[in-house]
């Protein structure tokens, strides 16, 4: 993994590298993220394994059918193919699989067609990794009108929205200090996400800071604190933002999203899915603090004798 900063433009690339450590990952919670068709095409390594929920319409015939919007589609299995041409919205639950990631005899995916489909479109018995994007599907159910505007409608519709000033209310989370979303905007260094249930989005444009509260948001021990935001959405389908014009504390909602049971969920080696500084950050200090984000939890110890640090190109002199 790299990421360029131009405060080291001189002395070349700083590069971390992460030995296999997956054998000391411990259980991942299970939760259904709200997110969309074009997130799970851009995010496929982030959101692989994981429980989502998506608004779309089905499309194809009995043998393939797709969730589209009309810009996207992936392929998804136990939803019904439109009857007679007539399309609707509907919001699915779903597991989102990079099939070729998974070994042949995974026992999450033992009950499907998949070998069937993977021979039928690529003549062989198993899709390589980024062939098959796949959607299981575990619920289907007519997309309802959000009676308000919350982070989880955001996250689900988010071009809906674009353009139009929302009020909403969720934790603090910093600079995605907890994984909960792929990628930063990149807009500036106190962008920060705001999060409610399995629902996130970034807020960009304003500090987090402001009557009675000033966040740090490379700080763990100031997440948590629920905040309001006003401002306009912005972003794309893939990765939804929210340019702030307002920002106050609030106090918790007395009405929070049900929680989630956790799970241990066997899986392959995890991945670095987010790390800050950003690609193409600027004006980063040489001394600053590089974070990796893992697809799953890390036990600590997995670390020792797994990290090195190098630079490429010319190495930085010591005056």
């Amino acid at each position: 993994v790299s990421r360029r900063w131009s405060s080291l433009a001189a002395t070349g690339l700083v590069t971390l590298a992460v030995g296999s450590a997956g054998s000391h990952v411990s259980g991942q919670s299970a939760r259904r993220t709200p997110t969309t068709l074009a997130a799970l095409d851009g995010y496929t390594s982030f959101f692989h394994r994981q429980p989502v929920v998506v608004v779309a319409e089905a499309s194809g015939d009995l043998q393939d059918v797709f969730l589209t919007d009309g810009e996207h589609r992936i392929r998804v299995l136990n939803v019904a193919p439109p009857v007679g041409g007539a399309t609707e919205l509907i919001e699915v639950d779903a597991v989102f699989w990079d099939v070729g990631r998974l070994e042949p005899n995974d026992a999450r995916v033992a009950d499907t067609e998949i070998r069937q489909i993977s021979q039928r479109l690529f003549g062989k018995p198993w899709p390589a990794s980024g062939e098959l994007p796949l959607l299981i599907a575990d619920g289907t159910r007519p997309a309802a009108e959000p009676d308000a505007v919350t982070l989880q409608s955001l996250a689900l519709e988010p071009t809906r929205y674009l353009g139009q000033t929302v009020e909403v209310t969720g934790r603090f989370r910093g600079r995605n200090l907890h994984g909960d979303l792929p990628e930063a905007p990149g807009t500036s260094p106190d962008d920060f996400v705001l999060q409610s249930g399995a629902a996130a989005a970034w807020v960009v444009g304003k500090k987090p800071r402001g009557e009675g509260f000033d966040l740090d948001v490379l700080a763990r021990v100031d997440t948590g604190r629920w905040l309001q935001v006003t401002g306009v959405v912005s972003g794309t389908s893939r990765l939804l933002e929210i340019e702030a014009s307002k920002i106050a504390q609030v106090k918790r909602p007395t009405v929070s999203a049900t929680p989630t049971e956790d799970r241990a969920v066997p899986s392959p080696s995890p991945e670095v899915i987010f790390s800050t500084p950003t690609q193409n950050d600027t004006g980063v200090a040489t001394d600053a603090l590089v974070r990796f984000q893992f697809s799953r939890d890390m036990d600590p110890e997995s670390f020792d004798g797994h990290v090195g640090v190098a630079y490429f190109g010319t190495a930085p002199s010591d005056s």
